[in-house]
Formats: structure tokens, sequence, C-alpha cells
């Protein structure tokens, strides 16, 4: 008899068509309670749903005893007769924040072992609520507001997103299996982790069921994010690619967008920079007041507006990806 957990997986699955029937699927899995949560249920639907399991690890090598989390995970993994890939990145010094390029290598390791099929990551309700403030005190916009969305980029997908940590634990525990618990999570140093320690606790106290709700939240703005992406999209559609990489758009047909949906178009079009939404807010309005020239906009495109085209020269690609700015 499948249990309340069990139910909302799977229920998820079904409603968001994130994992469909007979796919092949790699749990990504650190060891963690969410992680090896996620490895249990995909198994449980394994033989229902007719997905081909395996396990992948990331090894950071961030910390001295990561290779314990790895040998936990293989083990994990033995226990439960699943095929399990370790994957190590090479040494970094102790300098500075690690998170974004951690994510960046994680993602490209993600794309090279799906091998056609898609990636299992262990993100929560939970920590889909800290996404959200997070992106609230970066002062993001709807991207980032509903940045976690059942699907990542490329083959990643979010099964758990519609279930609390807490409840990932409790069946942990039902079921007899341990998890590791990343002692970086305590360093409140972090922002992510000091909204996790503090700001949510609070939040809580204020309004139990506030994470839930905030999780809710960040799903309705996925929505929207997804309707915003389609608008950008067919305004894409009109730019035209020269065989030097230029990128251009008619002006007159840019200026009639809504002024959302035009500073997306721009931030698409230099390559979805993780950095420089100011810069990009005032391009955008020096342009809808007239202005004519050349501009250097984030990660080195250039804009040149004259009367009747935007061109867009550098090495940015305009295909793929979100179609807005964070």
């Amino acid at each position: 008899m499948k249990n309340a957990t069990e139910l909302q997986f799977i229920e998820t699955v079904r409603r968001e068509q994130v994992l469909p029937p007979g796919s092949k699927v790699t749990a990504a899995v650190s060891g963690g309670s969410d992680s090896v949560g996620l490895l249990l249920l995909l198994l449980r639907f394994r033989e229902h749903m007719g997905w081909d399991v395996s396990a992948l690890h990331v090894d950071h090598r961030w910390r001295p005893d990561s290779g314990l989390d790895a040998a936990f995970v293989e083990e994990t993994c033995a226990r439960l007769c699943v095929p399990c890939r370790v994957r190590r990145l090479d040494p970094r010094s102790a300098c500075g924040s690690p998170e974004a390029d951690f994510s960046e290598a994680r993602q490209t390791i993600y794309e090279e072992e799906a091998g056609g099929g898609l990636v299992a990551v262990g993100h929560t309700a939970d920590d889909r609520a800290e996404t959200l403030l997070l992106r609230l005190l970066e002062g993001s916009g709807l991207r980032g507001l509903g940045g976690m969305d059942y699907r990542g980029i490329g083959p990643v997908r979010r099964p758990l997103l519609d279930l609390g940590r807490g409840e990932i634990r409790g069946y942990l525990g039902d079921r007899g299996f341990e998890f590791r618990e990343d002692p970086t999570n305590s360093d409140t140093s972090l922002l992510r982790n000091r909204i996790r320690a503090e700001l949510l606790p609070a939040a809580e106290r204020v309004r139990p069921g506030a994470t839930r709700r905030l999780a809710r939240s960040s799903a309705l703005l996925s929505c929207w994010g997804r309707m915003a992406d389609e608008k950008v999209a067919e305004a894409l559609a009109g730019c035209e690619v020269t065989g030097q990489g230029f990128r251009s758009l008619d002006r007159e047909a840019w200026a009639e967008l809504p002024p959302p949906v035009g500073l997306s178009v721009l931030w698409v079009l230099c390559g979805r920079p993780r950095a420089g939404g100011g810069e990009l807010e005032k391009t955008e309005r020096w342009l809808r007041s007239g202005g004519k020239g050349s501009k250097a906009l984030p990660d080195g495109t250039v804009l040149v507006a004259d009367g009747s085209l935007l061109r867009f020269e550098g090495p940015a690609p305009i295909g793929g990806g979100d179609g807005a700015p964070r």
C-alpha cells in the first residue's frame, strides 16, 4: 500500500509529466536526506513506470571528508542494487564562494551523464520557499521568483517540489535508511543557510504552514514565468543572425513589446548573464527614450542602436534557456 509521501510523489510526476513512463532516469544523490529519499521513491515506482533508474554522485572535493559522502552513496546504492557512478571535480582552492562554480560544474556533468535521459534532483518544497525568499532579498524579477520549477535546465527534473524536507526524512526513518548531513548547511555566513535557520522558522511562528505557502507562491510564479517565456520566444523569432554571429532586431517591433518582455529579450540576446540586471534596465529605458549609438552590455555583448535596428555583437547564443532576467 502506498503512503501519503509516495502518493504525492507519483501525483506530481504524472501531473507535471516530469518523468514520463519508460524514461532513463539518473538520480543525483548527494547522500543527504532529500536525495536518498528521491532514490527510494524512484525505485518504489520503477517497475510501475518502466523507468531505467541509476544513481550519480558528484564529489565536489571541497571538504576534506567529501570522499566519505561518495562512499556512503555507493554503499546505499549497493544495498538497493542500483548502478552508481561517481564523478569527482578538480580540487579547488579554499577562497571565495564555490556555490556558483559548483552549480555550473554539476550542470555540465548532468548533461554528460544523462545519456539522452533525465536527471532527477532532490529539491523539495523547503528549497523552493528558501529560493523565493533569497530572490526577493536580491530584488529579482519574475524568473528568479519562480526559478525553481519542476523542469530545470536541460535534462534536470525536480519531482520532489511538492514534498517537504520533514516528510522525506520521515519516509527514510520509516524504511530504516540513514543519510549524511552536510556540515556546511549550518554555516550561517551563507545567506541561504541563514534563511533556512532563521527566516523560515520565524515565518512559521508568525503563520504556521508559511513554508508550504511560500513554495506554492513560487509555483504560481513559475506558471506565469512560462507564459512570459512564450512571449519572449515569439519576439526572438524575428531575430536575424548573420554569418558573423551578429543578432539584429527590428527596433520598432521591439519598442511595441511590453517593457518586461522587451527587457527579457535584451537579457537573452546578451547571453542570459547572472549579473548586470541594473545595467540592462538602464539600457531598456535608454532605448525607449530614443537613444542611439552603442552600449556595452553584461558578458561582453555590445549593443548598436540606430533608427531602425538593434544589433547585438558578441559571442552570446540566443537558443534555449529561460526567457526572463532574474
